[in-house]
C-alpha cells in the first residue's frame, strides 16, 4: 500500500532588524539584520529601525508639535470655512476651524474654555450653536489627521528670521533661542532672539574706549563727557590691562544708550566725579555680514552665574553676550577675525588660520602674555576645536587641522602642553562634536578617537566604511554637525540636503544611515533649555530655524522613508523556497502606515513581483491612571505585528518597509518573522 508523501513542514526566518546601512559587503556574506538601501530610518540604541521625528520651523512662538484640537458638536445654520475664527457669544472665547465633519467643528487655538449651548458666531454673525465638546476622535488615522491640521494652523504663525540669506548661526542660552542672519541689504550681520511674538531684533549698543581710570564705573551708571556733555548708560564694563584699584585701568564701556558725541582725551564722569578719561567718540557696534557663526556655551569667571555665550563668525572679532549686551572682544592681532571658538580651563580659546591663542586664565578679555595669554602654532589651518571628555585633572583640548590631529593637555600656560595624536587623520569645520568620545568627520568617513587610535589614519578606522559610496561625495559638503545624546547619535548635515546619522551605544557603533532632508541645513546648535531638556536646533538656507526631532513632517512636507534589506537566502543560496508569510513586529505609541514589499530571486523576471502592501496599525496605548475619559484607546497597544501575506517561490527574498507621510508619529520595525517551506534544490 503506497503512502502519500508528507507535506514539507513550514520553517520560521526570525529577522532581527539591526546594524544599520551597509553599501559594500557582499550579499552573501551580509546578515539579513542589515540593510542595503535606507532612507529616513535611524538605528534605534534598544533595536530595530526608526522612522525618524520631523523638525518645525521656530521662532519662539507655539510650536506646532504642541498644537492640540477639539471638536465642537454643533446645530449649524450659518456659513462657516475652514479657517474662519469663531467666538462664543456667551463664554467670549476663540478658536480656529481647521475641519468640518457634517455637524462637527474641529477647531484648534482655544483660548479658553467655550460654554455648551452658547452661540457660536464669525465676524459677528451667528453660524450655529455649540452643543457639546466631544474632546479627540478614536479613530487612529482621523485623530492623526486632525492633529496635523492643528500643527499647520500654527504653522502659519511662525516666520523665518529677518534679513537675507541663509541662516548664519544659531544658539540656545537660558532658554532663549538666538540666530544670526544679514540683514535685509546684506551689508552687515543682524542678531535676533526668539521671543512669544516671534524674532525681535538684538541692539548692540556701542562701545566707548577708556584709559586712566581711576575709580570704578558700574554698570547702570551713565556717565558724561565732561567737555563734550556726551552722555551713556553703562552696560558693561571691560577691563583689558590694569585695574581701578591702582588708578590704572584700561578698557572699554558698552553703552546700551547715547546722546551726543564723546570727545578723546575728556574726562569720563558719573555724578560729575570724574572716573576715566576717554580715548575718543563712542562707536556703534556692528558685525560684517557674511560670517558663519559658531557658538559656544562656558563659565570662566566661576560661579553659578557666570555662563556665557561666547561667539566668532571669521569676520569680525569674537563676542561674549550675557543674553543683554554684546561685547566684542579685541585679543590685539591685526586681522582680529578668528574662525574657531571653545571655553577650556577657564581660557577662552580662538583660532585664527593656523594661530590657536588662549586668553588670561579666567579673562576672556586679557590677551596680554603677562597676564597668562598665548599662543601656539599648530602646522595647518585650524578646523574644530573640541573639549575632551575627562574630569578637572584629565579633560584635554582636541585641535584639528584638516590631516591632522593633536591634543592639548594642561590647565595653563604655565604647563600647556601640545602632543600630535595622530598625522593623517583631522576633520572637516564644523564637525567636531563629543559624546562618549570626540567624533568627527575626516576625509575616510566618520572617526572617533579610539578608532583614530586603533586603526590610524586607514580606512578601517572610519565608522561609516560600510557606507562609502553615500559619504565619499559628500565629505566636502558638510556644513554643521550636531549630538543627540537621548538616542546616543552623533549627526553631520550635507549642502546638498542629506544627512546621516549614526547611533553609538558604548562606544559601538549601531549603525550609520543616511537622512534626506526637504531643506538644507547651514548651522546647528544642541543645548538645553531651563528644564534641562536637550533641545537641537537648525539654521536653514532659506532663512528658517528649525527645531530638529519635533513633529511629524519636515515643516509641513511629508517625510519618505525606506528600508531596503539585502536578499536572504536563509543560509541556503541553492534551495528553492516557497515563501507564505511575514509576520512584521511595529512598535510605536501613535497611529502607524507603512508598506510592505519584497523581491524574489534577485529580482528576476523569471518570478512574478507582487506590488508592495499597506498596513495599519494603531500603536496608541492607554494606560491605568494615565488617561481622560472619553479621550483613550480601549485597545490600544503600543506593540503590534503586521500579518503580511507573501506568494512566490525563489532561492531568496529581499524585503522592503517604506512611509511616506506628514502625519505619522515616529514608529519602529523591530523584526521581521518569514513563513516558508523548502522546496527543491536549484539545477
Amino acid at each position: 500500500m503506497s503512502t502519500l508523501p508528507a507535506m514539507p513542514r513550514v520553517q520560521y526566518d526570525l529577522i532581527r532588524l539591526r546594524g544599520g546601512l551597509d553599501q559594500v559587503t557582499p550579499t552573501l556574506s551580509l546578515p539579513p539584520g542589515f540593510v542595503r538601501r535606507s532612507t529616513n530610518f535611524e538605528a534605534s540604541i534598544t533595536g530595530g529601525y526608526t522612522r525618524i521625528a520631523g523638525y518645525e520651523r521656530f521662532d519662539g512662538r507655539p510650536r506646532p508639535s504642541d498644537a492640540v484640537y477639539d471638536v465642537f458638536a454643533c446645530v449649524i445654520s450659518g456659513t462657516v470655512a475652514v479657517g474662519n475664527t469663531i467666538t462664543g457669544l456667551t463664554s467670549g472665547q476663540t478658536a480656529v476651524v481647521i475641519a468640518i465633519d457634517g455637524q462637527n467643528l474641529i477647531v484648534t487655538k482655544e483660548s479658553s474654555d467655550f460654554t455648551d449651548g452658547e452661540t457660536l458666531q464669525v465676524s459677528a454673525v451667528t453660524i450655529g450653536t455649540l452643543t457639546s465638546q466631544i474632546g479627540v476622535v478614536a479613530d487612529g488615522l482621523t485623530d492623526a489627521t486632525y492633529r496635523n491640521l492643528a500643527a499647520d494652523s500654527y504653522r502659519s504663525n511662525i516666520t523665518l528670521v529677518p534679513g537675507s540669506g541663509p541662516v548664519r548661526g544659531v544658539f540656545l542660552y537660558n532658554g532663549v533661542v538666538y540666530a544670526f542672519r544679514n540683514n535685509a541689504g546684506g551689508t552687515a550681520l543682524a542678531m535676533y532672539a526668539s521671543s512669544g511674538s516671534g524674532w525681535t531684533v538684538v541692539p548692540l549698543g556701542s562701545e566707548l574706549g577708556f584709559n586712566t581710570g581711576t575709580a570704578e564705573i558700574f554698570v547702570g551708571n551713565t556717565v558724561t563727557g565732561q567737555t563734550s556733555g556726551a552722555t551713556g548708560v553703562v552696560a558693561r564694563v571691560v577691563i583689558t590691562s590694569g585695574s581701578f584699584a591702582t588708578s590704572n585701568a584700561v578698557g572699554r564701556l558698552i553703552l546700551s544708550s547715547t546722546t551726543g558725541t564723546f570727545q578723546a582725551a575728556e574726562n569720563l564722569q558719573v555724578s560729575a566725579v570724574t572716573k576715566a578719561v576717554a580715548v575718543g567718540a563712542a562707536t556703534a557696534i556692528t558685525l560684517a555680514p557674511d560670517g558663519r557663526v559658531e557658538t559656544v556655551i562656558g563659565n570662566i569667571g566661576g560661579g553659578v552665574s557666570n555662563y556665557r555665550a561666547y561667539s566668532c563668525d571669521g569676520k569680525n572679532r569674537a563676542w561674549e553676550f550675557d543674553g543683554t549686551t554684546l561685547v566684542p572682544i579685541s585679543t590685539g592681532m591685526a586681522n582680529d577675525k578668528p574662525e574657531h571658538i571653545v571655553v577650556h580651563r577657564q581660557h577662552l580659546f580662538l583660532s585664527f588660520g593656523a594661530s590657536l591663542q588662549f586668553s588670561g586664565l579666567g579673562l576672556p578679555f586679557q590677551w596680554a602674555p603677562i597676564l597668562g595669554a598665548g599662543e601656539i602654532a599648530m602646522n595647518a589651518t585650524i578646523t574644530n576645536l573640541l573639549p575632551l571628555p575627562g574630569d578637572q585633572s584629565s579633560g584635554a583640548l582636541a585641535v584639528y587641522t584638516r590631516r591632522d590631529t593633536s591634543v592639548l593637555y594642561g590647565t595653563s600656560s604655565a604647563n600647556f602642553s601640545l602632543a600630535t595624536f595622530n598625522t593623517g587623520t583631522g576633520a572637516v569645520a564644523y564637525t567636531a562634536q563629543t559624546m562618549d568620545q570626540a567624533y568627527v568627520l575626516d576625509d575616510r568617513g566618520v572617526i572617533s578617537l579610539g578608532t583614530s587610535l586603533n586603526f590610524g589614519n586607514f580606512l578601517p578606522a572610519s565608522l561609516t566604511m560600510n557606507i562609502r559610496p553615500f559619504m565619499q561625495p559628500r565629505i566636502n559638503l558638510a556644513t554643521a554637525s550636531t549630538v543627540n545624546r537621548e538616542k546616543g547619535q552623533y549627526r553631520v548635515f550635507f549642502s546638498d540636503g542629506y544627512g546621516v546619522y549614526l547611533t553609538i551605544l558604548n562606544g559601538s557603533l549601531l549603525g550609520a544611515m543616511p537622512m534626506q532632508f526637504s531643506h538644507v541645513i547651514n548651522c546647528a546648535f544642541e543645548g538645553e533649555d531651563a528644564s534641562g531638556t536637550a533641545r537641537m536646533f537648525l539654521g536653514s538656507t532659506n532663512g528658517y530655524v528649525y527645531e530638529l526631532d519635533r513633529g511629524t513632517s519636515f515643516d509641513g512636507e511629508s517625510i519618505p522613508a525606506s528600508l531596503g534589506l539585502p536578499f536572504n537566502s536563509t543560509n541556503s543560496p541553492r534551495l528553492l523556497k516557497r515563501y507564505r508569510k511575514a509576520s512584521v513586529e511595529v512598535t510605536g505609541n501613535a497611529y502607524a502606515e507603512f508598506q510592505f514589499g519584497y523581491d524574489l530571486g534577485y529580482r528576476s523576471t523569471y518570478f512574478t513581483q507582487d506590488s508592495d502592501s499597506s498596513n495599519t496599525n494603531d500603536l496608541r496605548a492607554s494606560y491605568w491612571d494615565d488617561w481622560t475619559w472619553d479621550e483613550f484607546v480601549w485597545d490600544g497597544s503600543d506593540i503590534s505585528p503586521s500579518e503580511v501575506e507573501v506568494r512566490g517561490t525563489a532561492e531568496n527574498m529581499a524585503i522592503r518597509v517604506s512611509a511616506v507621510s506628514d502625519l505619522l508619529e515616529p514608529f519602529t520595525v523591530n523584526s521581521i518573522i518569514v513563513h516558508y517551506t523548502f522546496r527543491r534544490g536549484l539545477r
